[in-house]
């Protein structure tokens, strides 16, 4: 049987990839280049705070954005752990000898606060004591402050939900984005010269203040400049959560297609126009300042 191939590993939940997280995900590839070795996620499958709290909770990024955006930084693989009793029940002992069973580890990284095993009663005192009697190395990585707070996912939810989406993206690390299939809708936007491509937005997701964004779109391997209607369409009386995307330039069938809608830039709030005119006359101002980058 062949040697697993060694590995470094980062390790935490990364659950929406902020730039402190990003900055433990960089540390973690740097370390894998410099070992001539893979460089392995560590995360959990789903929303942890909201098992572990007994609530419902929302998420900013799913399990498949997630992982999507830790391959873009460079891992070689993912592993999610499962949210469950019997997992949450391992000591840290157990946690960290399970790891080495999984992976032929030569380095972990972890932010200063990581906490680990049942309770959370492992801490980087207890893993560099456990690294060192196996001839492993263990880097530390400081925690992220911005204004004098610390980079966290409940910070960036708090600004979505404001419709601060600069400062929600300059935490983040890269704009907030959704990734999801394309699905049939009325296609009004096509009767009236501004076809839409529209993404569902899945149970849990975090709140995002409603209205109008300027934004890219990745669709079909090409990005485009987009206008983004997120949140209900009251000029047609439809109240469902959605967001709705408007392509500039893009020709072509995107149902059934994976696309990444990008928000860059709040532009206004969600207006119910008297009439189909009206709202022709603001999309195709909304579009003119998306192309002029205003």
């Amino acid at each position: 049987m062949l040697d697993k191939v060694k590995t470094v590993i980062a390790l935490g939940y990364f659950d929406c990839v902020h730039t402190g997280h990003r900055k433990v995900l960089s540390e973690a590839k740097t370390l894998a280049d410099s070992f001539g070795a893979n460089f392995t996620v560590f995360t959990f499958e789903g929303n942890l705070k909201a098992y572990i709290e007994g609530e419902e909770g929302t998420f900013v990024y799913s399990d498949a954005e997630r992982k999507e955006l830790y391959l873009s930084l460079g891992a070689d693989e993912v592993y999610f752990a499962p949210i469950n009793y019997d997992f949450l029940s391992t000591g840290k002992l157990d946690f960290l000898d399970d790891l080495n069973n999984r992976f032929n580890i030569c380095a972990y990284v972890c932010g200063e606060d990581y906490r680990f095993g049942k309770f959370a009663e492992g801490n980087v005192w207890y893993l560099q004591s456990y690294a060192e009697r196996k001839g492993q190395k263990v880097k530390v990585v400081e925690t992220v402050f911005t204004n004098g707070e610390k980079v966290s996912t409940s910070l960036i939810k708090r600004y979505l939900k404001t419709g601060e989406i600069d400062k929600a993206n300059a935490l983040l690390g890269s704009p907030y984005r959704i990734v999801g299939e394309v699905v049939k809708d009325r296609g009004v936007g096509k009767k009236i010269g501004f076809p839409t491509a529209n993404v569902e937005i899945a149970k849990g997701r975090c709140e995002i203040k409603p209205g109008v964004y300027a934004g890219k779109v990745t669709a079909e391997g090409n990005e485009y400049l987009a206008v983004i209607n997120f949140g209900s369409r009251p000029t047609f009386d439809l109240n469902k959560r959605v967001c709705e995307v408007h392509l500039i330039d893009f020709n072509g069938d995107l149902y059934g297609k994976k696309i990444t809608v990008k928000f860059e830039r709040f532009m206004r709030s969600v207006i119910k126009f008297l009439d189909t005119e009206s709202l022709i006359r603001q999309i195709k101002k909304d579009v003119t300042e998306v192309k002029n980058g205003r």
